[in-house]
């Protein structure tokens, strides 16, 4: 329910700032907040910060870790928030290139889920 209630809340200025955050995470952040997502997978803010560590850190965290994980907080994204916009966001932190074959179900059933927003 308080995912919801942020989302209704979430302008395109706080996911910026999120984002921005997410960009700088260091180590024990970026395990804190993962740490938080197990507590309370429906934390869109948290999810935010994560999508743009695993966008901007993909060497870091490893190609197919960092991908992974953009999927899959992409893919909740487009179940849960469909309209939250970081979805929508000009840097294309919340779009999945979807040109290639998807290499996971997850990735496929974002893919289709992301088409569907388009039409």
């Amino acid at each position: 329910m308080w995912g919801i209630l942020l989302f209704a809340a979430m302008t395109l200025a706080d996911v910026e700032k999120l984002l921005e955050q997410g960009r700088n995470l260091s180590a024990n952040p970026l395990q804190r907040l993962e740490q938080r997502l197990k507590e309370n997978p429906d934390d869109a803010a948290v999810r935010i910060q994560l999508l743009a560590w695993y966008t901007e850190n993909a060497s870091t965290a490893g190609e197919a870790t960092a991908k992974a994980a953009r999927v899959d907080h992409i893919l909740w994204f487009l179940k849960y928030e469909p309209k939250n916009p970081v979805l929508a966001h000009s840097s294309g932190v919340g779009k999945l290139n979807c040109e290639t074959k998807p290499t996971s179900r997850d990735e496929e059933h974002a893919c289709e889920l992301q088409e569907r927003q388009r039409k």
